[in-house]
């Protein structure tokens, strides 16, 4: 289950936004919150006597900004363990903010780590851009996203219908469990849905008869990936969560998944960072995209890859 929640601060209301968001799952599962803000030391090196006593200047100024983080993070946690009626720890450490959010989730087995994706920009961090992305490239613990560019910002984060890319391999299945707790948290609907994009290899098609059905096998994979997630569906609908199953037929992966979202209009898309690769995977390259253009949550994760012998 998502108890452990980890959301990463950096001084912005806009990164704020994800408190609430973990709050009010935390309250639901029975969890926690921690909150984290990165400090990056100011370092300064002089070779001179001036040098030095501007390096003292700078440490001094560094110390400063170092407490009013470590402040302001205490407030912010104050304030949403008041409000939710949950456990809030609020967590300052000096490192890079990226590296700081995912060594502190792994050292708190974090079982989902909530932020958004654009925040306080300037010298302080930008993310997704630089952090959030660093994050979801780096970590191998869900993420969470929230968007600046939210489709409907106006709505209360309380998903009823999460839609779930597959590909058909083992890794784009790997965000399942977690797509699942989700929705058992807020007795949501999962949708599951896989392109099934043919492989057409340069003017191919002109050569081929046109009287040979199904000439690209286009039909019988269709039927096998439907079969495949109907066998999900009921596995999780036996759990207790009700779920649907959806095969489309595109060219385009990319385009026909966001045609989906737009008909369907999901509250959040679970996606794993990396499938199959080629011309037929929603997982990869669509999955960047998807968090940038969605206009809605994703909750992404990166699966662990297999070692090496």
């Amino acid at each position: 289950m998502l108890r452990t929640l980890l959301v990463p601060l950096d001084g912005s209301s806009l990164a704020e936004r994800a408190v609430p968001v973990a709050c009010a799952l935390a309250k639901r599962t029975g969890g926690a919150v921690h909150l984290v803000r990165a400090h990056v030391p100011i370092t300064v090196v002089g070779a001179t006597a001036e040098g030095a006593i501007f390096s003292q200047d700078m440490l001094a100024v560094d110390d400063a900004v170092r407490r009013h983080a470590r402040t302001y993070v205490a407030g912010v946690a104050e304030r949403a363990a008041a409000a939710h009626g949950v456990r809030v720890t609020p967590l300052c450490e000096d490192g890079s903010p990226a590296g700081l959010i995912e060594e502190v989730a792994d050292r708190l087995l974090a079982d989902l780590i909530v932020m958004t994706t654009h925040g306080a920009g300037g010298f302080a961090p930008d993310w997704l851009g630089s952090v959030a992305d660093g994050v979801i490239r780096r970590s191998h613990r869900p993420v969470l996203t929230l968007p600046e560019n939210e489709a409907h910002p106006e709505r209360v984060f309380a998903p009823r219908r999460i839609t779930v890319p597959l590909d058909g391999s083992e890794r784009a299945a790997t965000i399942l469990p977690v797509a699942r707790d989700l929705a058992l948290a807020y007795g949501a609907t999962l949708d599951l849905v896989r392109v099934v994009a043919p492989y057409v290899p340069g003017d191919v098609i002109s050569h081929l008869p046109t009287d040979r059905p199904d000439p690209f096998g286009v039909d019988a994979e269709a039927a096998l990936a439907k079969r495949a997630l109907d066998d999900i569906a009921q596995t999780f609908t036996v759990g207790g969560v009700t779920t649907t199953a959806t095969v489309r037929m595109d060219l385009s992966p990319t385009k026909s998944l966001q045609a989906h979202l737009k008909e369907t209009d999901p509250d959040v898309v679970a996606i794993a960072t990396q499938g199959r690769g080629l011309s037929r995977v929603f997982v990869g390259s669509v999955a960047d995209k998807l968090v940038r253009t969605a206009g809605r949550p994703v909750l992404v994760l990166r699966p662990v890859g297999k070692r090496k012998a």
